[in-house]
């Protein structure tokens, strides 16, 4: 006999349609990034190949966010598909938690954007790495409500595993924390710290295997 469902405690969101909405995120807020590198509306006025350069060197900043956020996204796209992969059946919770990430996400091309525009000013690289703060915390919750005492995955999903996946979530947050802690301290430049991810990476996949 089958037993009744009265619908109290199901999302009646397939994973499906909840990955193809983080997706559809991710695309376009990694789209929407270079819309951060404007051409100034007098340059058609100045056609000269040296206020071309000059355009160019100016614009190095915002060229420096895009690719950083560009690259981070992509990282994060990456980590939330591999926990997508191992979950059964998102519930009311896990949906949530997706939407509130997702909610800083669509944010990041504004982050970034600001954060370029006010190159060289500790507040403008905060409220980008602030924004990378939040985005990776929001994925180590999700990550942990799906796989705490097997929540949402198969009890077979291997421990090892689990705490890799834990681990490599907590990278951007935690170098966030310390550019965060860099422009406090007054340095200008703390956003280079994102330079260090793909080392930070390396280490938790070969610490992990």
């Amino acid at each position: 006999m089958t037993e009744e469902n009265d619908g109290s405690n199901e999302s009646h969101l397939t994973k499906g349609r909840l990955e193809a909405l983080s997706d559809g995120i991710f695309a376009f807020a990694m789209t929407l990034l270079v819309i951060g590198l404007s051409v100034p509306d007098k340059a058609t006025l100045v056609p000269s190949n040296a206020y071309a350069l000059q355009v160019l060197i100016d614009l190095y900043s915002g060229f420096m966010h895009y690719a950083l956020a560009f690259l981070i996204l992509g990282a994060f796209w990456l980590s939330q598909h591999m926990q997508f992969h191992s979950v059964r059946t998102p519930d009311k919770i896990f949906t949530w938690i997706n939407l509130v990430t997702l909610m800083f996400v669509a944010l990041l091309p504004f982050s970034a954007s600001f954060s370029g525009a006010f190159s060289g000013v500790p507040v403008g690289a905060m409220v980008f790495e602030t924004n990378l703060l939040l985005i990776g915390i929001g994925l180590s919750i999700q990550w942990w409500y799906a796989t705490n005492d097997h929540r949402l995955t198969e009890s077979t999903l291997k421990p090892a595993y689990i705490r890799k996946i834990r681990f490599r979530n907590l990278v951007v947050p935690g170098v966030s924390i310390v550019g965060i802690l860099f422009a406090l301290a007054g340095i200008t430049w703390s956003t280079a710290i994102y330079m260090t991810l793909p080392i930070v990476f390396f280490g938790v996949e070969y610490i992990f295997g």
